[in-house]
């Protein structure tokens, strides 16, 4: 006997494993399309703006000896040969070669081409963190949004991630004037007022509301927190048993979680379900539930809540099946219940 409740334990941690990638996840699992195609759309085509650490060539056109490769200071400036220090950072390549022209014309040299060239962009530096693929350090070569540097990073962790980024800045004074955000209520906040901005991405990538893709700065760090997923379990005589999650800011009904599972088997006691649930103290209830009652609507149906255990027996199955309740509020919070279903 033992060794056939040890099958069937395996049995459904397999199912569960299966499951996972049915009912979680399930309202974004689109969203990193969506990130791809946005991230091609509202580029900036501005010029990308020096800072300290670049590394730049400048040379002048027809005048070999005039061919430099110069380290942008932490004050923001580089020291050039007959010119002496001037000022690079916050300058696009394409001023600052117009700035060194009229520095050398009429002094040094006759109409003077002068290029600047990056050769190293080291002043721009993003950070992405939390539930995306590939988080790190990423660096801007040209003006990014928000979109952009999470593509960069892979785009989202889609069972881990939140509905919402958080987006901090250096500061709150000149680099975050006239920048607004949106929060997950859908108001607009003002960069300039806080160090933290909070972007609904489901706004974003959902409602179309591109506003919310706000640009992001050299030094920001975007944030993908992982959201606090509410789970609850659908056992015994049903097609697909395992874990769902409840989607954030929405119901679901006991109707709507034995349908998740693939709905009752052919064997299914639907008239004998059990529901297990714990109170706020984290005592254990169990409910006996007419399941058949209630999707044929002669009873009302009631939302499942975090935790919950739906249990349909069978005619096989019910002295095991209430063996692993006993089982299951045990390990919630441990690995094993976890691990099958991770």
């Amino acid at each position: 006997m033992l060794k056939r409740s040890v099958f069937w334990i395996a049995i459904w941690s397999v199912s569960t494993t299966l499951s996972w990638g049915q009912g979680l996840g399930q309202q974004n699992r689109n969203w990193n399309e969506q990130i791809q195609q946005l991230s091609f759309l509202d580029r900036s085509s501005s010029e990308y703006r020096l800072g300290a650490g670049d590394l730049i060539e400048v040379s002048v056109f027809g005048v070999e000896d005039f061919n430099y490769n110069l380290r942008i200071d932490s004050l923001g400036q580089i020291n050039l040969p007959f010119i002496g220090s001037i000022t690079a950072a916050g300058l696009t390549p394409t001023e600052l070669g117009h700035e060194l022209k009229s520095t050398l014309e009429g002094r040094l040299i006759r109409n003077p081409q002068v290029s600047v060239f990056v050769k190293e962009y080291r002043s721009q530096p993003v950070f992405v963190l939390g539930a995306v693929k590939q988080p790190g350090q990423y660096q801007m070569i040209y003006q990014l949004n928000l979109i952009d540097v999470i593509a960069m990073a892979g785009g989202l962790e889609i069972e881990r991630a939140a509905d919402y980024a958080l987006v901090r800045r250096r500061g709150s004074g000149r680099a975050s004037e006239g920048i607004t955000g949106g929060r997950t209520d859908g108001e607009a906040v003002e960069l300039a007022e806080l160090d933290v901005v909070e972007v609904d991405l489901k706004e974003l990538l959902e409602g179309s509301n591109l506003s919310l893709n706000i640009p992001i700065q050299g030094g920001d760090v975007i944030y993908i927190p992982e959201r606090k997923m509410e789970l609850f379990y659908v056992v015994g005589e049903v097609t697909k048993p395992g874990a769902f999650e409840i989607p954030p800011q929405n119901d679901v009904f006991v109707s709507q979680a034995v349908t998740w599972a693939g709905g009752p088997m052919k064997t299914a006691k639907t008239d004998k379900g059990i529901l297990v649930r714990y109170n706020g103290n984290g005592e254990r209830q169990e409910m006996a539930v007419n399941f058949s009652d209630i999707i044929q609507g002669k009873k009302s149906d009631f939302l499942v809540q975090a935790n919950d255990i739906i249990f349909i027996p069978g005619s096989t199955a019910k002295s095991l099946g209430y063996g692993l309740l006993q089982i299951i509020p045990a390990t919630l919070s441990g690995s094993i219940i976890w691990g099958a279903i991770r």
